[in-house]
């Protein structure tokens, strides 16, 4: 897509943001998986030795899921990492929800605040799941143009008629 840029300089910033961009949002995507998994490890009622290994097979089970699709040679699209990310976000909402300790204002403020780390988290990895699927064109149909053989005894300018026969003509 062509942008008409009067200004050079403004110009040259959004084409750098531009490349910049698929960098900064996987690197946030794995801070927030990062973020999610300190929280599992912060609420979970086991011991450290246990809860780190057990959030990080965790997340990154959630990653190799959901960014399967860029490995497939198939060019098929899947809809398990959609679901995948949505139920892991969901599970960390309520993982979150039921392990608060505060009450009242803070339990909303702490819910609230952490919840949207969470889900932005969310929106940014589907959002770039959609967009690299995109760039790498899984999924989408290409039209096969076909060829008909052509009929090599009859010309293309003269018309034939049709002929109507039937099995009990007289």
């Amino acid at each position: 897509m062509e942008k008409n840029f009067s200004n050079v300089r403004f110009e040259m910033l959004f084409r750098d943001i531009e490349h910049a961009m698929p960098q900064v949002i996987f690197n946030g995507i794995i801070i927030t998986y990062l973020i999610t998994a300190s929280l599992n490890v912060f609420f979970l009622p086991l011991p450290l030795y246990l809860s780190i290994p057990a959030a990080l097979v965790l997340q990154f089970g959630r990653f190799a899921v959901v960014f399967i699709d860029f490995l497939n040679p198939s060019a098929k699209r899947s809809t398990l990492p959609n679901k995948v990310a949505l139920g892991a976000t969901i599970v960390a909402l309520l993982e979150l929800w039921f392990a608060l300790s505060f009450e009242g204002r803070e339990f909303y403020a702490m819910f609230l605040f952490v919840g949207a780390i969470i889900c932005f988290g969310y929106v940014l990895e589907i959002t770039f799941i959609d967009k690299g699927i995109e760039a790498y064109g899984i999924g989408t149909k290409v039209k096969v143009k076909r060829q008909r053989k052509a009929n090599l005894n009859r010309s293309t300018t003269q018309a034939t008629p049709i002929r109507w026969t039937s099995r009990f003509a007289l």
